[in-house]
């Protein structure tokens, strides 16, 4: 007989809990079915007894995770801890949502902790920061009253915690905060598709030496991974720790689960990340001078990622009906940019996930760079020194600012901070590395981390 787990929440959208569960299933050879159930939070009362009654386990998700404690026999320690229970067994509540925070092996003990938001992701994590043994804690929130109380309950549930606790509630205070921190936890929203232009903090407030946890698992990776690790910061996004606490709510389930948990990552996430960019539409846009090589390793990655590919510059002769040097010589640079501005925003606000190689010029415009971050965005830089650029354009034609030696490299040298400053992530590439390398590079940036 099948056995029967399910998730309880409102409304549950396009999680990916059936994918994850059905897969852990499968890789453990356990017979089962793991049901979704969007329960409005009037309604969950009245359900209570037939889930208890009728499932081997169910998990629950928003707004079901401090709902369902009334009706519960006991509570595990880190469901007391974080005052909610996503996993059900036996009338038991527990927090697997724990056990995928922790393996993500963040130094806790003696850290300082800067925490943004007061939900319940960030309750998670506050309390078992404070169990770990962090040195301090600060919560960034714009609500001191809010983050004062959040504090508060936090103290109760972990009476024993040393930590100095604190409220960031300005800027100025979150900014200083984050100079200082050690350790950057994203309880926040923020970044999460279908506003993934988004990011939490000042990207150039990130720095070397942070240890940065991001549950956003939608995009994968967020705009805050991509850039804590821009400044050579260690960054974890919240996919491996979607399937982790998965794997430990099935290990509740099934003591004595029969499962290689590495093997199961390094399978699966790959295809869950896939999955994301098929059904939550994302553009990764390529920057970089000309001869970067954008079209080609964009092409590579597209194809990597199965995603259609575009090329702003194609995008913009066709609607012209014209190459891009007709364009310059009839209508100027001016005419131009205003052709490539339009392009792009028509663009960046077509339907489905595509990886776009911008124009040379296009992120140099400050007009274009909002354009961007307004959108479902992510950009990688494709870095190349000067004097491959030039070797891979010297005696070329076709490209209208590409004239003497010294006139490029003046350009380049104007245009490569703004590269720089305006990507999420940079990837290194030299006149030796054939496209498919760069290709892999970029796609290894995409890559969910574990």
């Amino acid at each position: 007989m099948k056995r029967r787990f399910a998730l309880i929440g409102h409304p549950l959208g396009h999680s990916l809990s059936r994918e994850i569960h059905e897969a852990i299933l499968a890789a453990a050879g356990v017979e089962g079915v793991y049901e979704m159930l969007d329960i409005a939070p009037e309604d969950l009362p009245a359900r209570m007894p037939a889930l208890l009654r009728g499932y081997d386990g169910f998990n629950a998700t928003i707004p079901h995770k401090k709902a369902v404690l009334p009706f519960l026999s006991g509570l595990s320690d880190a469901a007391r801890r974080c005052g909610a229970a996503n996993t059900v067994f036996e009338r038991r509540g527990y927090n697997t949502d724990v056990a995928g925070f922790l393996a993500a092996g963040l130094p806790l003990e003696g850290a300082r902790v800067l925490l943004l938001g007061t939900g319940g992701v960030a309750a998670m994590m506050a309390a078992e920061c404070l169990a770990a043994g962090a040195a301090s804690l600060a919560v960034a929130s714009r609500d001191a009253a809010k983050a004062s109380a959040f504090l508060a309950e936090l103290r109760a549930r972990v009476p024993d915690a040393r930590a100095a606790v604190s409220v960031a509630a300005s800027p100025e205070a979150k900014a200083a905060t984050l100079a200082e921190a050690t350790v950057l936890l994203n309880g926040t929203p923020v970044g999460m598709w279908p506003r993934a232009g988004g990011i939490p903090v000042d990207p150039a407030a990130l720095h070397a030496g942070l240890a940065v946890f991001d549950p956003v698992y939608c995009p994968t990776p967020s705009r805050l991974v991509l850039n804590a690790r821009k400044a050579g910061a260690r960054a974890v996004g919240g996919l491996a720790m979607l399937v982790r606490q998965a794997v430990a709510a099935q290990r509740i389930w099934n003591p004595g689960l029969a499962l290689d948990e590495d093997a199961l990552l390094a399978r699966l996430l790959p295809a869950l990340a896939a999955d994301l960019w098929r059904k939550n539409a994302t553009k990764i846009l390529l920057t970089g001078f000309m001869g970067a090589g954008k079209s080609t390793a964009g092409r590579a990655l597209a194809a990597r990622l199965g995603l259609p590919f575009a090329d702003l510059d194609d995008e913009i002769a066709a609607a012209a009906a014209a190459p891009i040097p007709a364009i310059f010589a009839a209508k100027g640079e001016e005419g131009f940019r205003a052709l490539e501005t339009e392009t792009a925003r028509r663009v960046l606000a077509r339907p489905g996930s595509e990886v776009v190689a911008s124009g040379g010029g296009f992120p140099t415009f400050e007009a274009n760079r909002a354009l961007v971050r307004g959108a479902n965005a992510l950009v990688l830089h494709l870095d190349a020194p000067f004097e491959t650029l030039w070797a891979r354009l010297a005696g070329g034609d076709g490209r209208p600012l590409a004239r003497s030696r010294d006139e490029t490299a003046a350009l380049y040298a104007r245009r490569a901070p703004v590269y720089r400053a305006f990507c999420d992530l940079a990837v290194p590439t030299s006149n030796d590395a054939p496209p498919e390398a760069a290709a892999a590079a970029l796609a290894a940036a995409l890559a969910p981390g574990t």
